[in-house]
């Protein structure tokens, strides 16, 4: 294919309005097909043919009808320009069928998506959504992902991207029922789950309750995944965000102790800067409208960082 040398190509303009002449055989049809006025479209094509040195159209009764020149660049025209519009819809139909890639954690997505994500298939049927629970620490990549979701203090660090908070939800120590009706609810007597994600959130619980970490049994789980399945099953205490252990307190399976820590984490909805394709936009109004029902939300503002 030989290269393009964009500065011997008329004007798009130009090149669109003798196109919609040349199909509908006159100025005012293509006028009316691109939304301007006949006068627009002749001056145009005039213009078109000053450039290429030849007639295009001349007038016939309340038409035009093209020359050997005009015909053959109609032709050539039609086909790229059929050519342009298959390209720009096959994009679309590829941006709609590929769904929507969303980067998150595996608490969030289980406590506070997958419970609802019905609802949304029931608004956009058709749109595929999926999700790699890569965990809060995890960079965020959006190229390989429309949305990722996590949770920080301070959001300052994704710049260059659309920051939207959806929520925020405090930190709270639960247990199994079964680990308190076996120790009591004496916290000092008790094991605790440690994460070392949450490690501040630890420091400042011992300390409200007067506790020397020195002095308590600490079970590393290993890994954050697994320190929800251990505390549901009665091997310690957890400190976690509400929003998360919620489903878990409703079943019965974690009951909330009365020590709250003093600070909130907020989860923020992360996306690329300028337009999105609009299963993307759809999942993202979805998403904040699910956040403000949960009832500890904040502002649906969204900000460019």
């Amino acid at each position: 294919m030989t290269d393009l040398d964009w500065n011997r190509l008329p004007p798009l303009s130009a090149l669109r309005a003798f196109e919609a002449t040349a199909r509908l055989r006159g100025f005012s049809p293509a006028a009316r097909a691109l939304n301007v006025t006949p006068a627009a479209i002749a001056q145009q094509v005039r213009k078109l043919e000053k450039e290429l040195g030849t007639a295009l159209v001349r007038r016939e009764g309340r038409g035009v009808v093209l020359t050997s020149a005009g015909r053959h660049l109609a032709g050539s025209l039609r086909a790229g320009f059929a050519m342009l519009s298959d390209g720009v819809e096959e994009v679309r139909r590829l941006e709609a069928s590929r769904g929507i890639r969303v980067s998150t954690t595996q608490f969030f997505v289980d406590a506070v998506i997958l419970p609802h994500l019905g609802d949304f298939w029931t608004r956009h049927p058709g749109v595929q959504v999926t999700f790699a629970p890569e965990g809060n620490r995890q960079p965020i990549d959006l190229d390989a992902f429309d949305i990722c979701i996590r949770a920080r203090q301070d959001p300052g660090e994704w710049t260059g991207s659309t920051t939207q908070r959806l929520l925020a939800s405090p930190f709270i120590v639960c247990a199994a029922p079964s680990l308190l009706e076996s120790s009591g609810r004496d916290l000092s007597a008790l094991p605790w789950l440690y994460d070392p994600h949450n490690v501040d959130a630890l420091d400042s619980i011992l300390r409200q309750a007067g506790l020397d970490r020195d002095a308590i049994e600490i079970v590393d789980t290993g890994s954050p995944h697994l320190e929800l399945e251990a505390a549901v099953a009665g091997y310690g205490l957890s400190i976690s965000t509400e929003i998360l252990i919620r489903p878990h307190v409703a079943d019965g399976r974690l009951v909330v102790l009365d020590k709250t820590l003093s600070h909130m984490t907020t989860y923020y909805a992360i996306s690329r800067k300028g337009p999105k394709p609009a299963p993307v936009t759809h999942f993202l109004e979805w998403l904040n409208a699910l956040c403000l029902e949960q009832g500890v939300t904040m502002d649906d503002t969204a900000r460019t960082s």
